[in-house]
């Protein structure tokens, strides 16, 4: 009976332990990764305002996947590859030379990121057919963002570019 009583006791207190072990490690292991809403947000933040606003094509290859495609359902469909997005982004930054994208909604379900945003800038170089106007111009837009592993995989998106014209 004492040997049952003495290797009931030594079982209990490894239980013990090993819950405080765990109860321990456990917030280290929740603060070593952020959760994947918050990085999933700081990527579309870095898409729109890093690679769109300012046409920073370093930080383009570093979040965007190299299968990347963005579709673009105001124009029929066109889809682009990372480099075509990037071109995109590059040409949009020359012929609009301050322009800055604003994220005015934002809503995150799993890998999946939705963007309302609006992007402003001035119309100070050709763009497609449209000679340099030095006016100010607005678009708007709506983009679903998909993320995998910590990186954007397609962009499909909406906008409406009238009014930039």
């Amino acid at each position: 009976m004492k040997l049952l009583t003495l290797l009931s006791s030594r079982v209990s207190l490894f239980v013990l332990f090993a819950m405080a072990v765990l109860l321990l490690l456990a917030p280290i292991t929740v603060l070593a990764e952020p959760p994947a809403a918050e990085s999933n947000e700081a990527l579309a933040e870095q898409y729109f305002g890093a690679v769109f606003g300012k046409g920073d094509m370093e930080i383009g290859d570093a979040i965007l996947t190299a299968d990347f495609q963005r579709i673009d359902r105001s124009q029929s469909g066109t889809t682009l590859g990372k480099a075509g997005t990037q071109f995109l982004a590059d040409y949009l930054h020359n012929s609009f030379s301050d322009v800055t994208y604003t994220i005015d909604a934002l809503a995150i379900e799993g890998d999946t990121v939705a963007v309302c945003w609006t992007a402003r800038g001035t119309n100070d170089a050709t763009f497609g057919v449209v000679p340099a106007t030095n006016e100010p111009v607005t678009w708007t837009g709506m983009s679903f963002l998909t993320m995998k592993d910590g990186k954007i995989v397609t962009e499909m998106t909406n906008l409406e570019n009238v009014s930039a014209l």
